[in-house]
């Protein structure tokens, strides 16, 4: 197989997906969570979230994987896995979308950041991805995954408790006053 034909079978589905996820990560980064009305259930948030998290740190680590060690997936399969990293990508803006208003401005900014952050971790790898030598591992991959790892891991710190929140509202309620 010549190598052009190698890297076609992710480059040229990443290539395409690149300008997806940048728009998802806009929209993100620029949006505002908390559209919906109803009731806010905030254990089922954070579990919706950890789930999004974790398929998307595993299907960074399948693509990454597809693109350092030979054989390389076919394009057909090569499709399908970016389907997935845009699928989970989705999934994750999608919770973040249902962030409620009432969950306070400082909470709602820091998961924003930190959704963002996993973003940006997954648009850099992914451009690590097409720019890389076939069928070999680079440092460069490496650090652009370990980055996604630890965005994701962000989240494990952010503030979930009612007690933290009802201390956040009241700082952002300060806040507020003084502008």
């Amino acid at each position: 197989m010549n190598p052009e034909n190698c890297e076609g079978t992710l480059a040229v589905p990443l290539g395409k997906a690149l300008n997806s996820i940048q728009c998802i990560r806009d929209r993100v980064r620029d949006g505002e969570s908390g559209e919906q009305s109803g009731a806010f259930d905030r254990s089922f948030f954070w579990e919706s979230f950890n789930q999004a998290l974790e398929a998307m740190s595993q299907d960074m680590t399948n693509l990454n994987l597809a693109s350092s060690k030979p054989p390389q997936p076919s394009l057909q399969d090569g499709e399908k896995l970016v389907v997935s990293v845009l699928n989970s990508i989705q999934a994750l803006s999608e919770v973040y979308d249902r962030l409620h208003k009432s969950q306070g401005v400082t909470l709602r900014r820091q998961v924003r950041d930190a959704t963002v952050e996993v973003l940006d971790g997954v648009l850099q790898l992914v451009e690590v991805i097409i720019s890389s030598p076939l069928q070999s591992l680079t440092q460069e991959q490496i650090t652009s995954t370990r980055g996604v790892w630890s965005a994701c891991d962000r989240f494990a710190r952010l503030p979930k408790g009612k007690q933290k929140q009802i201390r956040q509202n009241s700082a952002d309620q300060n806040v507020d006053q003084l502008h």
